[in-house]
Formats: structure tokens, C-alpha cells, sequence
């Protein structure tokens, strides 16, 4: 073993590392939805405003981030993020009421996000060539979910050690909220701080040149597959609150289940990832949205009966398989639709930036639907992200026919 191939996927696996853990506070609620919800007496609805303050400053942050990628040093950035969102955290934990809430959640919409996300997308492209994009983002995904796995199953053996919910609940994220500060110390002593980092380029014309990207009609069409996508990854996480509702699943086997979908994570990245380098990316996005597609409308005909909770539960995990395999894939595309690696770090901000903006009014939206029409409210959430997972498929199809017709990007050169 050389010391390339050390440095290469020891790179990745630390790469790997920051983009699972990260997210799992302000995406809380997929693992201990109930539990929080009943610890500050919240409606669906409100739920749904925490996850949409979050995803408002994160559009904005990805914007920022994309541009402060291509400019300063990652050290100081990652550090800055892993601490602050981990002290965010404790704050949340003592769960101080909604509008303080609510706060706490926009400030991790800049925490994790504006310092990292690009670059840790244009870092992973840079870590091998065309030929292993697809394995390089598969893996990246497949060691997220391994990790996340680790740390939500040390967060549910907190929720667990406690009779109170409540308590546990609090307890499961000041567990999480420690790793990150760990994870946040650990990226100052091992990521290197070179004057190199920081580009003689001015924030103004990196800001311009980032918005110049879309101006390239390829990029418009990444955005939408992310969109899509990023619609149907959403919305699957309200499956183990629909078991709960409707199915007598308990909230420590919905934690427990929380956990055992970040190995699903690893699974699908892993594999999607290797056969996308095989067939090809979109093909990967294809099959696995028209496999979510299928996953999502069987939750419309299930009779609420406790009897049926394992076949919830397997469905949950077969749809999981397919969305991580297409999420795996769905910034490695890049590559395989021309775009240039000097183009990869703003790309990506752009993208996220517009890709992700489901985020914004998504959970409000169906947070309203269940609290207004309950079970129905489900059923409605579960053709949305049937419609998203459709159209995921006609625009990726449509990128393969464009990709086809091998008309190369134009880069404008600097004067």
C-alpha cells in the first residue's frame, strides 16, 4: 500500500466524514422527530418552519460558499464550521422554544454550508480521473453512511440509556454535538494551512464568474436532476414517522432504524457508485428514481394495520438503497456532462444553491398537509415525491441525448 493511495482515500474518508456528520443536527428530525416534537409541543407545521429557516440560509450560504470556496483557506473554514455548529448543538439540546429554535437553525444554515460544501465536492473530483468519478462520489457517499451510521447509533444508545424521551433526546444531541467539535479539531491538526489557498482573484470577479456558469445550459439541467432528487431524499424521511402514526412502530426502533439507513447509505453509494462507473451516471439516476417511484407509491395502497410494520420497514429500506445510489451520483455527473474542473467548485455552489431550494418550502408544505388531512396528508407527500422522482427521469434521460450529441462546453478564457 503507497503512500498515494494512503493519502488519496485518507482524504476521502476524512471528506467522507465531515459531509455525514455535519448535517445530522440540522437534520434532526428525520431520527428523533417525535421526541423533539414533543419536547417543545410543536405542530407538524412548526416542525416543517425549523427545516425551512435552515434551508433559507443554507441557499443563501451555498451562494457564499461556492465563492469563499475558491478563495480561502479550508482549514481555517472546516474548523470554524465543525465547532460552531457542535456548540449550536448544546444550545439546542436544553430546547429553548421555538423562536430560539428557530435561530439555532438559520445559524446552521451558515455553519454548514458556507464554509465547506463546494470545496469538498471539487476536492473529492480532484481526487482521480474520469474513468473513476463514479466510484470516487459512490464511495464518498457509501463511507458517509458508515460513519453517520456509527454516530447515530451512539446517539440512540443515549436516547435509550433514558426512560424520558425528552431527556434522551437532549442527550443524543450533545452526543453529536461533541463528535463534530472533535471532527472540528481534528480538520485543524490534519488539513494543511498554505498561503496557496487563498487566490489573488477578487471576491467580485469570482462572484461574477460563478454566476457566469449560468449562463451554460447543461448547468441548468444538473440543477433540475438535483432538484428533483434532492425532492424525493426529503421527503423518504418521513417514512418512520408515518410508521409511528400509522403502524405502531416505537420511537426507539425509528431511532434504531435512523441508523440503520446511513448503512443503507453506504450500501447504495458504494454499489451505484461502482456500477455508475460500468454504465454510465444518469443511468444510475434513472433506474434508481424509477425504483423510488415504485417504493413510494406502495405507501398509498398500505392498510394502516400494525401487522404490516416489517413491510413498511423493508420498503423504507429498499427506497432507501435507490436514493442513495442516485444521490451518490448526482453532482459526479458533472463529468460526465463536460463540465471543466476549473468551472467544478462554483458549479457546484450554483447548484446547490437552486438544486436545493426544495429545502425553502418543501417541509412547511407537507408538514401542513399532515397536520390539516393526517393520514391523507401522507398519501399526498408520497405522490409529490412520485411526481419528483418522474421528472427526475425525463431530465436525466434528456441530459444523456445532450451529452450525445458531444457538442463541447466553451470556457471563457481571463484576458
Amino acid at each position: 500500500m503507497n503512500k498515494s493511495f494512503i493519502k488519496k482515500y485518507g482524504t476521502l474518508l476524512i471528506l467522507a466524514a465531515g459531509a455525514g456528520i455535519i448535517f445530522q443536527l440540522p437534520y434532526i428530525r428525520e431520527t428523533f422527530y417525535v421526541p423533539i416534537q414533543n419536547a417543545m409541543q410543536l405542530s407538524d407545521s412548526q416542525m416543517g418552519m425549523l427545516s425551512s429557516g435552515y434551508a433559507t440560509m443554507a441557499t443563501l450560504s451555498y451562494f457564499v460558499g461556492g465563492i469563499v470556496a475558491d478563495k480561502f483557506s479550508a482549514r481555517k473554514l472546516l474548523t470554524f464550521s465543525f465547532i460552531l455548529t457542535g456548540i449550536l448543538g448544546f444550545w439546542f439540546s436544553t430546547f429553548p422554544g421555538y423562536n430560539i429554535s428557530r435561530l439555532i437553525f438559520i445559524l446552521m444554515g451558515v455553519t454548514t454550508v458556507i464554509t465547506y460544501w463546494s470545496a469538498c465536492i471539487k476536492a473529492t473530483r480532484m481526487l482521480g480521473d474520469e474513468t473513476e468519478q463514479g466510484r470516487l462520489f459512490g464511495l464518498q457517499e457509501g463511507l458517509r453512511g458508515v460513519i453517520n451510521a456509527l454516530v447515530v447509533f451512539g446517539m440512540t444508545a443515549a436516547f435509550t440509556h433514558y426512560s424520558d424521551e425528552i431527556v434522551g433526546a437532549a442527550a443524543a444531541i450533545r452526543v453529536c454535538s461533541v463528535v463534530l467539535i472533535i471532527l472540528g479539531i481534528l480538520h485543524f491538526i490534519v488539513i494543511e494551512d498554505t498561503k496557496s489557498d487563498e487566490k489573488p482573484e477578487s471576491i467580485v470577479s469570482v462572484t461574477v464568474g460563478m454566476f457566469k456558469c449560468l449562463l451554460i445550459p447543461r448547468v441548468w439541467i444538473l440543477i433540475a436532476i438535483i432538484f428533483t432528487a434532492y425532492s424525493v431524499y426529503g421527503l423518504i424521511g418521513y417514512v418512520t414517522t408515518f410508521a409511528q402514526r400509522f403502524f405502531g412502530m416505537t420511537a426507539a426502533t425509528a431511532a434504531t432504524i435512523g441508523g440503520i439507513r446511513y448503512l443503507l447509505q453506504g450500501a447504495g453509494g458504494i454499489i451505484g457508485g461502482f456500477l455508475a462507473d460500468k454504465l454510465s451516471r444518469s443511468k444510475i439516476i434513472i433506474i434508481g428514481c424509477i425504483g423510488l417511484a415504485i417504493s413510494f407509491a406502495l405507501y398509498i395502497f398500505m392498510p394502516g394495520n400494525a401487522s404490516i410494520c416489517g413491510l413498511v420497514i423493508a420498503n423504507f429500506f429498499f427506497g432507501l438503497f435507490f436514493i442513495y445510489a442516485v444521490r451518490s451520483q448526482y453532482f459526479a455527473v458533472q463529468s460526465e456532462a463536460g463540465i471543466p474542473m476549473a468551472l467544478s467548485g462554483r458549479v457546484s455552489g450554483i447548484s446547490s444553491a437552486v438544486g436545493y431550494l426544495p429545502d425553502v418550502f418543501m417541509y412547511t408544505l407537507v408538514g401542513s398537509w399532515m397536520d390539516k388531512f393526517g393520514r391523507a396528508g401522507f398519501n399526498m407527500t408520497w405522490v409529490y415525491a412520485i411526481v419528483a422522482a418522474v421528472l427526475c427521469v425525463i431530465i436525466t434521460f434528456t441530459l444523456e441525448k445532450i451529452i450525445k450529441k458531444g457538442e463541447p462546453i466553451v470556457v471563457e478564457k481571463k484576458k
